[in-house]
């Protein structure tokens, strides 16, 4: 059965609420084309209308006990991203994740000092209308203010004022929102 037909005789949302059982809590009439791996023993919360196209690769969501993903409605996340949170990583609604896309709460140990040791988990957020590009790594404390844009390829681990848009590593502002 193709994914056309399935679509027409109205079982994509059964088929997506089948593949995030493991979820905590799923929206309405979510999609999932490809694969989602859902890992931990943490809370994942979908709300209504998200698309997850996987088309191309699998998408990993990693919530270790504890921890919470949230994404809000209308959020698309595309092939291949990972969100692994050990306490908060939130998705706003109408956020845009693209291709290979890492979202992740805590580094797994410091940069300096003793590599044994687990750092403090900062949470993550990215708000309503964010879009991030393709191959983009958002690191812990990292905060998207609404409606910001991040080139692909960008490494944010910092405040992202609202209406901008960022790229690089480490992200610079590129272009700011003109107001009317």
């Amino acid at each position: 059965m193709g994914l056309p037909l399935m679509m027409m005789l109205g079982l994509g949302p059964t088929v997506a609420r089948l593949k995030l059982r493991r979820c905590e809590a799923v929206g309405a009439t979510p999609t999932v084309w490809g694969r989602v791996w859902i890992h931990g023993g943490g809370e994942i919360l979908i709300g209504d209308r998200v698309v997850f196209d996987a088309r191309m690769a699998p998408i990993e969501l990693h919530a270790q006990r504890g921890g919470r993903i949230v994404i809000e409605d209308d959020v698309t996340i595309e092939g291949g991203s990972s969100i692994e949170a050990q306490s908060l990583v939130t998705l706003g609604a109408r956020s845009r994740l693209g291709m290979w896309c890492k979202l992740m709460d805590n580094m797994y140990h410091p940069v300096r000092g003793n590599r044994h040791a687990r750092p403090q988990s900062v949470p993550l957020v990215v708000e309503e209308g964010v879009s991030v590009g393709s191959r983009s790594i958002l690191l812990p404390g990292a905060h998207l203010q609404k409606g910001a844009s991040v080139a692909s390829g960008t490494v944010i681990s910092r405040r992202i004022p609202p209406g901008v848009t960022v790229g690089g590593s480490p992200a610079r502002v590129l272009r700011r929102e003109v107001a009317r």
